[in-house]
């Protein structure tokens, strides 16, 4: 458990009560304050007062202050912030912990830098080195894991290659992870800090933040949700997935199967590619349709309305005119048809 209540000056006033368990996103606007408040929580800005107190131990108080190397905060910058002179294996070894859940070897092996171990940092790209980064961090045994939108720099193949461990890291060490990226939230985060003009302004699950219109996040009600599509296999034939989402069937196109086999895929809908009806279509080229029920009916704008659809465990959202709305006659409680125009993968590895 974390718990702050910091303060400084008259803009930044962080109070919140957190579980830490997995990934706890961090997510708000540009300069609403994310990194200050990581900044207040590790120690490296001692000018907020107030409290912090992690697992019930006091990191600060008003007669307490642990500095940051006693708090064993494994920190993971945008940056790298390697040291030039060292080559890939002097930086991890100068950092690696006898305590560590991990081997430099079983690290390079995990996050693809084997072949670099011996190179010169300075002819590292950006995403190697930011690679290197997160296994310097792993490495020295913390208690809690900070990364400051860690994956910035890195291009889709190590994207792919470091998302998934990142989520089997924190099954192990409890990690908060600033982003600005909706994807990486959805696919990481079991819980969520929103911040706001420097104030926490709600915490829980991601899914369910965003769907609250009571909150800034209603700006962000265009780009959809992510749900999870289970008990999914691979057609040959059409060259398709095909899964379940809710105990509902959906068909998910791919070129080529996926490289791994599993059960499950997170997928991200757009509320511009949901298509309601309030009767089934027959002969259309559509193939997903979800039966959903209308939870909530929000204005966004003088000519469009966003519908919330509670499709069991997991809800959409569907952006539709307010003439749409009207003419179909819709409302809260209503069974409805939404057909899936469009779908991307979140975790295509």
């Amino acid at each position: 458990m974390l718990k702050f209540n910091l303060q400084k000056n008259t803009f930044f006033d962080f109070k919140a009560q957190v579980p830490l368990q997995g990934v706890c996103g961090i997510f708000g606007d540009s300069g609403a304050g994310k990194t200050s408040l990581v900044h207040a929580l590790t120690g490296l800005d001692k000018d907020f007062i107030g409290s912090v107190v992690f697992n019930d131990i006091n990191w600060q108080s008003e007669n307490n202050f642990i500095k940051t190397e006693r708090r064993r905060i494994g920190v993971v910058f945008q940056e790298p912030r390697l040291f030039p002179h060292l080559n890939t294996l002097g930086n991890l070894t100068l950092a690696h912990n006898k305590n560590s859940l991990y081997s430099i070897n079983e690290l390079a092996k995990k996050l693809d830098f084997e072949a670099l171990l011996k190179q010169p940092i300075t002819t590292l790209s950006g995403g190697q080195k930011q690679r290197v980064a997160i296994a310097r961090a792993v490495l020295t045994a913390p208690q809690l894991l900070v990364m400051d939108e860690p994956l910035s720099s890195l291009d889709k193949h190590s994207r792919t290659r470091v998302l998934p461990f990142i989520q089997a890291l924190s099954k192990q060490i409890p990690i908060l992870y600033i982003t600005h990226s909706m994807q990486e939230l959805f696919y990481l985060a079991n819980n969520m800090i929103l911040i706001n003009q420097g104030k926490v302004e709600a915490v829980g699950h991601p899914q369910k933040l965003f769907i609250d219109p009571a909150l800034s996040l209603v700006k962000h009600a265009h780009s959809g949700l992510l749900i999870e599509v289970t008990n999914i296999s691979w057609d040959a034939e059409h060259a398709i997935l095909q899964g379940e989402v809710d105990g509902q069937q959906f068909y998910v196109t791919m070129p080529t199967p996926l490289s791994s086999e599993r059960e499950t895929i997170q997928i991200k809908v757009e509320s511009k590619d949901i298509i309601i009806a309030t009767q089934a279509f027959h002969n259309s080229s559509l193939q997903n349709c979800l039966q959903s029920r209308i939870e909530h009916i929000e204005k966004i704008s003088p000519s469009h309305i966003l519908l919330t659809l509670n499709l069991g465990k997991q809800k959409l959202l569907a952006k539709i005119t307010l003439k749409s709305l009207q003419q179909l006659q819709l409302k809260v409680g209503q069974l409805v048809f939404s057909y899936v125009k469009a779908v991307s993968i979140i975790n295509e590895t």
